[in-house]
């Protein structure tokens, strides 16, 4: 194994006293997270992205696909510096700064340093902070791979986005415009400028508009609130068009996909995201040309992180929020 510098044999983390509320979230000092010797990359933790998934995980709302013990340290987004390899990693060197995707089952990037598979992680983009960097890997890589894996994204095509004043809804916004779609996106009356700034070329007030009255011959809606928005975006798709569903689990969705399938002559796909490296790449000069922007941030200290979910868990944030691991 190389090594930039000795490593301390503990770090402070945000780690999971029991499934529950954002007071669950505790600040305490742990031994590092173990590291295999041939093929992994040890990060100190510069930045945390903080998406709803990681609220679920809390929550254990998905504790059947992904059981959490107490004692477990959440985050999957994360920026920083490598600083120690495996001995066959050739790919990254100490003193790369890298983001990435970890796996939710493994100690995550609420803390001051993180393990993973050198695979899964990639040089961040040039002009990117920490912090910026810490809001892409989650985020835009389910957007990104809903529209343009999923979907095939292209010029003309009529896209909804619901929530575009989210993380996901921001980076999709975006993408799909990089594309050459035209963009209807939802959003509360606060988000609706922040929406038009990313390109929306429609902005649907949903507080006061009901969007099926709103918008019609759809190609490609990306649903990620589920239960009745999911039911009603099936009316606005034209035939042979697509409907991404992020929230997965929904047994709203699930009990009537098949017959609002067959009855609007569309198809239905779940964007079960997993680490995509290979679409940080693809994103990569488009970040660093400008084409792709990271969303309006929030940062908070990693010793903040319950209220990072208290923010997390209105399902109002604007942006993304991260945690700042280091100054």
């Amino acid at each position: 194994m190389n090594a930039q510098q000795p490593v301390a044999d503990k770090m402070r983390a945000i780690c999971l006293a029991g499934y529950g509320g954002p007071e669950q979230l505790r600040l305490e000092e742990v031994p590092l997270p173990p590291m295999m010797p041939h093929n992994e990359v040890l990060i100190e933790v510069h930045a945390a992205g903080v998406n709803p998934f990681d609220k679920k995980l809390r929550q254990g709302w998905m504790h059947q696909l992904f059981p959490c013990a107490p004692g477990h340290i959440l985050g999957n987004d994360v920026s920083g510096v490598v600083v120690a390899r495996g001995f066959d990693v050739s790919e990254l060197d100490i003193g790369d700064r890298v983001y990435g995707l970890l796996d939710p089952m493994r100690p995550g990037a609420y803390a001051e340093y993180a393990v993973a598979p050198a695979w899964t992680v990639r040089r961040m983009p040039a002009n990117l902070s920490f912090e910026e960097a810490a809001t892409v890997p989650m985020a835009a890589c389910t957007a990104w791979y809903g529209l343009v894996d999923l979907a095939h994204v292209g010029p003309g095509m009529r896209v909804l986005i619901h929530a575009g004043g989210g993380g996901v809804g921001s980076f999709a916004i975006q993408i799909a415009k990089h594309f050459g779609a035209h963009v209807v996106a939802t959003a509360s009356p606060e988000k609706a400028g922040y929406v038009r700034s990313l390109g929306a070329d429609e902005v649907i007030d949903y507080t006061a508009t009901d969007f099926v009255e709103a918008t019609r011959d759809i190609d490609i809606v990306l649903d990620q609130i589920g239960g009745e928005t999911n039911l009603k975006s099936y009316e606005v798709l034209k035939p042979g068009g697509t409907l991404l569903v992020i929230l997965r689990g929904d047994e709203v969705e699930m009990a009537n996909r098949e017959r609002l399938m067959e009855k609007h002559h569309v198809t239905t796909k779940v964007v079960a995201f997993s680490s995509r490296p290979d679409i940080l790449d693809q994103m990569r000069p488009l970040f660093e040309s400008g084409a792709l922007k990271v969303p309006k941030l929030t940062v908070l200290p990693l010793d903040q992180a319950a209220d990072a979910h208290r923010q997390i868990d209105t399902g109002k944030t604007l942006g993304k929020i991260v945690l700042k691991v280091r100054s």
